[in-house]
């Protein structure tokens, strides 16, 4: 066997590492500050592209004055670059608004990996995106998850694909709970 250091991509830092070991034990919180600050900057901007309704900007900036104390108004009149900086930077503790970076870090920059592993297990999604309205997803078996996982390894970095299985897990834990046994080995 050669000495040589793994491919990039294929290993995990150990912060993740430490997730995937016991993933059911996974909170947003620690999920958040287990990827790294170009993914948080990544999930932040993308919560904020995809802000519709204002929620994400307010209480980006609501968190950002508070972390810093200063005043929401001070905040708000920082361009987008700066809030992002600040949001990955500072210790955020609103599990809410970390899911949305989370769950908007694979919308927004992740979707041609979400869509093929659920085009391997055969859910119905667009681009990735299922649609609660229309698809109903029953609980995934492990044997399934862990083929399509180790499909997906083979084509996108191993912390982008172990992040978007914690991520799941935390969004809907009886329906994913079959990326466990997979987080588990690859923890290894």
């Amino acid at each position: 066997m050669p000495d040589s250091a793994p491919p990039s991509g294929t290993t995990l830092r150990p912060s993740l590492a430490s997730l995937a070991a016991a993933p059911t034990t996974t909170t947003v919180r620690r999920l958040w500050k287990a990827i790294s600050p170009e993914d948080r900057a990544l999930g932040v901007s993308a919560s904020l592209n995809d802000d519709e309704n204002g929620w994400v900007k307010n209480t980006t900036r609501a968190a950002v004055a508070a972390a810093l104390k200063f005043r929401p108004q001070t905040v708000g009149t920082w361009p987008k670059a700066k809030l992002v900086s600040e949001a990955v930077r500072l210790p955020i503790d609103d599990a809410q608004l970390l899911s949305a970076y989370l769950v908007d870090l694979h919308l927004g920059h992740r979707r041609p990996m979400m869509g093929a592993f659920l085009d391997t297990l055969g859910i119905k999604n667009e681009d990735g995106r299922i649609d609660s309205e229309t698809t109903e997803v029953p609980e995934q078996d492990a044997e399934r998850i862990a083929a399509a996982a180790d499909a997906l390894v083979k084509t996108y970095p191993v912390e982008e694909v172990v992040t978007y299985f914690l991520t799941l897990l935390l969004q809907d834990a009886a329906i994913w709970a079959g990326v466990t046994p997979w987080l588990e080995r690859r923890a290894l």
